[in-house]
């Protein structure tokens, strides 16, 4: 059994020795991770998106005659500027997803995969988190890490609520494609259901643990933030390594006979 006062206990001693490789590979992988994710709160004002077409130190420069008027009517119209915020939210957005998708979630699972090799005793090296990426893996685990996404945002599309409990149930999805990169994401899902069975409302409660340390981070224009991710993300893996050993070995190990 684990507690969560003890889980956390236990990470903050496992961290002393490797903590600023941590700090690093968490780094890497939440700058290519929280931009994506971070649109969905963001908010465009499309009247005002590009104001500084129409200042005078543009008009000054543009002789009278057709094409002054074109600049005027195109520029000042209502409709164009919409067009060309939609247009630039859309490109970011798509840019972000794309970036998220070949680069973001491979590195999730190279994060994961560093604090694996750390829990067992094996080398602790920063190129861990670029493992992932590695020409055999690269598109079978990013195709996997893509469907588990779509997956999810179906999820939160039907109810929040549901959306929340199926976030902690493949929670371990990435953990157990890191150990085996061969597992179809069926498979990863299965172990990741079996393993948070139960677990789920605990594991929700470990995450709020956290809210202090971020708030407190957040005053720190959110910087703080970033130094408590070792910490946070080392704790669940402590988590998965105490119900993967908890779990029937017989379940378990079916995926690997």
């Amino acid at each position: 059994m684990w507690t969560r006062k003890g889980l956390k206990q236990e990470t903050k001693e496992w961290l002393k020795s490797f903590y600023w490789k941590a700090f690093i590979v968490c780094l890497i992988a939440t700058i290519f991770t929280s931009g994506f994710k971070g649109k969905r709160e963001t908010r465009y004002d499309f009247n005002h998106t590009i104001p500084s077409l129409t200042t005078e130190e543009y008009r000054i420069e543009l002789s009278p005659g057709p094409n002054r008027f074109i600049f005027d009517n195109f520029f000042e119209n209502p409709f164009t500027i919409r067009v060309l915020g939609f247009g630039t939210f859309f490109l970011i957005g798509l840019a972000s997803v794309v970036i998220t998708v070949i680069i973001g979630n491979l590195l999730i699972v190279g994060e994961k995969r560093f604090f694996i090799n750390a829990f067992r005793g094996d080398e602790v090296k920063i190129s861990t988190v670029l493992s992932a990426m590695r020409k055999d893996q690269w598109l079978p685990m990013a195709g996997k890490m893509f469907l588990l996404d779509i997956y999810l945002f179906l999820w939160f599309l039907l109810l929040i609520v549901p959306g929340i409990i199926k976030s902690y149930q493949y929670k371990f999805v990435p953990y157990i494609l890191a150990e085996d990169p061969e597992l179809t994401l069926s498979e990863a899902i299965s172990l990741s259901s079996q393993l948070t069975d139960g677990h789920k409302s605990e594991m929700l409660v470990l995450d709020l643990s956290f809210i202090g340390w971020h708030i407190l981070g957040g005053l720190f224009f959110g910087i703080g933030s970033i130094f408590i991710a070792p910490y946070q993300r080392g704790t669940f893996v402590k988590l998965y390594e105490h119900l993967r050993g908890d779990l029937s070995t017989g379940v378990y190990e079916q995926f690997y006979e």
